[in-house]
């Protein structure tokens, strides 16, 4: 798609690890000294202050987001993430298959800014978010974690396409579309089909789904009703793309990552 103003601009310069992913990977700045430097100086930050446990602040949310910025910059298991995930899996085998549980933080939007996972049940939170760092960091064949996928394809079945409200279904959705195997369950195409019989012809949908996360999610998927969706979307997004490059009122760096991001994987950008 051709775009009417350069959604990279915002990326230039950014310290964020979506902004460093970014100058990486479309920017193409990968040999710059100040990159490199860059890098060094937030992947630093990231891994400061984690407690023995594995986690950082025994905190669900600050340990989702120090691994999902350090998927973003140096993207390969370490042992500081290694561990960080095996604290994140033991607290969510504890829970499952609880949707609410008490996590002593508030899941708002600014605890989750900068993240792929949206406001909803606590449980669907902590699990969507644990499996899909699991994948991600290549611990897509885990053993709990494969038990916990099977559970909530089959409940999602039961619930003809929804595992909750739609921003936990967001949430669970994208532990889907980063797994190999699960990726092509028949949750996911229950999940597109249900986002499909919402979607407006604007492109839109309901307020209640997340929009550009649903965008990027979609587009991680080779399935037509996906397809159908994000030619849609992605023509709203030409109408409504500011004229410095980025979309939305707020969190502009993160909304513009990941449409660019969705737009790169469907080679429409």
């Amino acid at each position: 798609m051709r775009l009417r103003f350069n959604p990279l601009q915002i990326f230039r310069s950014s310290k964020t690890p979506a902004g460093l992913y970014a100058r990486q990977k479309w920017l193409h700045e990968q040999n710059a000294k100040t990159w490199k430097e860059d890098l060094q100086e937030t992947v630093n930050e990231l891994l400061s202050s984690q407690a023995s446990d594995g986690s950082w602040e025994h905190s669900v949310v600050r340990t989702v987001h120090r691994l999902f910025g350090l998927h973003l910059t140096v993207r390969t298991q370490s042992e500081p993430i290694k561990k960080a995930l095996d604290w994140l899996l033991d607290h969510t085998l504890k829970t499952f298959p609880r949707t609410r549980i008490d996590l002593g933080e508030n899941l708002n939007l600014v605890a989750l800014r900068g993240l792929p996972f949206t406001r909803g049940c606590s449980g669907l939170f902590m699990t969507g978010a644990t499996l899909f760092l699991a994948s991600i960091f290549g611990r897509e064949n885990d053993g709990k974690a494969l038990e916990v996928y099977r559970r909530l394809n089959l409940a999602n079945i039961k619930n003809r396409g929804r595992w909750c409200g739609w921003s936990c279904s967001n949430n669970i959705l994208r532990a889907f579309v980063v797994h190999p195997k699960y990726s092509k369950a028949k949750a996911v195409v229950l999940a597109v089909e249900a986002l499909a019989s919402v979607q407006q012809q604007s492109g839109e949908w309901p307020r209640e789904v997340p929009f550009y996360q649903t965008v990027n999610a979609l587009a991680h998927l080779s399935i037509n009703q996906a397809d159908v969706q994000l030619e849609r979307a992605f023509k709203r997004l030409y109408e409504t793309q500011r004229h410095d490059g980025t979309w939305g009122r707020s969190n502009k760096e993160w909304n513009t990552f990941l449409i660019v991001h969705a737009l790169k994987n469907k080679k429409e950008f």
